[in-house]
């Protein structure tokens, strides 16, 4: 008997396996964002630095720099920091913030965090400033 193609392939009797749900990320992206702003404060950067994962914040140096860095920040005060928008291992948060400098002069920011699951816990990978106001 020849076949015609019509036949029903067998199935196989094992079901394929259900993948496992990824792990929950230790900590959550808002006490992130809010040790690091806290951090920065305290002027404790290499905290600060150590709760980001953020390429364009280059080396400790770089990111601690008094003139061009996160080491010119005198104080922070944090006026909101909103709950996190968390889509699988990334989220992103908004935080409203007035920052001192050392030179006394205070900037009103809104800035939106992005951040990233890692086995370390949430690190910061992104920082963009939406609005800014000298007071």
């Amino acid at each position: 008997n020849p076949t015609t193609g019509t036949e029903n392939p067998t199935t196989p009797s094992t079901t394929p396996a259900t993948p496992a749900a990824p792990a929950k990320p230790a900590g959550d992206p808002k006490s992130t964002v809010s040790k690091f702003l806290s951090n920065l404060n305290s002027q404790n950067y290499k905290a600060a630095f150590d709760n980001a994962d953020n390429p364009a914040w280059g080396s400790y140096d770089k990111f601690s720099n008094p003139n061009s860095g996160f080491g010119s920040v005198k104080s922070v005060k944090v006026n909101s920091v909103s709950a996190p928008v968390t889509k699988d291992n990334a989220s992103t948060i908004t935080a409203n913030y007035d920052v001192t400098d050392k030179d006394g002069n205070v900037t009103a920011l809104n800035v939106t965090y992005g951040l990233k699951s890692t086995s370390n816990g949430w690190k910061i990978t992104s920082y963009k400033i939406k609005k800014t106001k000298k007071q």
